[in-house]
């Protein structure tokens, strides 16, 4: 087993410039684009042991939070260590009770985008609505290895997979899924992956980074530095999407898709809706007639608005089918 520990490196002299303010979706010009680097002392340092599949359940490691060291929007100077050299860097501390997280980030290079279900740093160089290099991290009901295992699952369709147990300063430990080769190839694809997936006593976080292969070394190592801040804290609401959230998510999802649909919609030439079809405590399924006849339902998870899609076609399909679409539906909820 592989484990492996990253540290801050923290400033002898803090220049505290007090609270601010979480911002959300202010976009921010970056100084000098984040340099790349080919080896970071405080980066996750390689040990003689292979990295084994994780096998054995991984316990909560949640705590009861204290209260926090720093206050929400508290931003502050720390050192990382990029190309062999020290970089001071500006960090934000931000605090997201809706999923249960605190942590820092480098708010000089990533843009946030903070929503109820998510927070998402996007790299100032990136077009906010089409990032390649991002951090994102979400909140899961759902047990670590069961999350890590559906994770797996999916990306094991592109890339050959390091799934280890790996610790993080922060949130202890959790199980960190690399995906930086491709899937029979023997060379790294031009996107990149690094996922982690971090038990709490109500389910898990996920903190997962996308960045292209020539910026590994610069973005990939930023994430590294972010996540090693991370900690679970207790989640606070119910935070749950009411049934009429999920149909009127659904039919912006559907719009967004299909521009013409809702010139359709307003002509009435034919039978087209969004209604309920059945909706519980952890789950609201809603159906869609299209205008062709066929029958699309969503399955979405209430809390973190997962949601799959099923296809029956009268007359062609004698039951529906899962089809490979999936969305989140916190996307669309205005």
């Amino acid at each position: 087993m592989k484990k492996v520990v990253i540290s801050l490196t923290i400033a002898a002299a803090l220049a505290l410039g007090g609270c601010a303010n979480a911002l959300t979706t202010e976009i921010k010009t970056p100084g000098d684009e984040p340099a790349a680097s080919e080896d970071m002392q405080q980066a996750p340092v390689e040990d003689t042991q292979k990295p084994v599949e994780n096998s054995e359940p991984t316990a909560p490691s949640e705590t009861p939070a204290a209260e926090p060291s720093r206050q929400d929007g508290e931003r502050f100077e720390t050192v990382i260590i990029l190309e062999g050299m020290e970089e001071t860097v500006q960090y934000e501390h931000i605090r997201n009770e809706a999923i249960g997280i605190e942590m820092d980030y480098d708010y000089e290079s990533f843009v946030r985008q903070s929503k109820p279900h998510r927070e998402r740093f996007i790299s100032g160089w990136d077009d906010p609505e089409n990032p390649e290099n991002y951090l994102e991290v979400t909140y899961s009901s759902k047990d670590t290895d069961t999350v890590a295992a559906s994770i797996s699952e999916e990306l094991s369709k592109e890339y050959e997979l390091i799934t280890e147990n790996f610790t993080l300063e922060g949130a202890g430990e959790c199980i960190r899924i690399d995906a930086s080769e491709v899937k029979g190839g023997g060379f790294s694809p031009d996107m990149l992956q690094m996922v982690y997936v971090i038990p709490a006593s109500d389910g898990c976080r996920i903190a997962w980074a996308h960045y292209a292969i020539e910026g590994a070394e610069g973005f990939g190592r930023r994430f590294a530095y972010m996540v090693n801040t991370l900690s679970a804290i207790k989640r606070t609401g119910t935070n749950e999407l009411t049934d009429e959230q999920a149909v009127a998510a659904i039919q912006k999802y559907c719009y967004s898709a299909n521009p013409e649909l809702e010139d359709k919609v307003k002509a009435e030439e034919y039978p087209i809706y969004w209604d309920v079809s059945s909706s519980d405590e952890q789950e609201i399924v809603v159906l869609y007639r299209s205008y062709t006849g066929s029958i699309n339902r969503y399955y979405i998870d209430r809390s973190t608005g997962e949601t799959y899609v099923t296809e029956f076609v009268p007359g062609i399909i004698e039951e529906e089918q899962r089809t490979d679409e999936t969305l989140n539906v916190w996307d669309y909820v205005d």
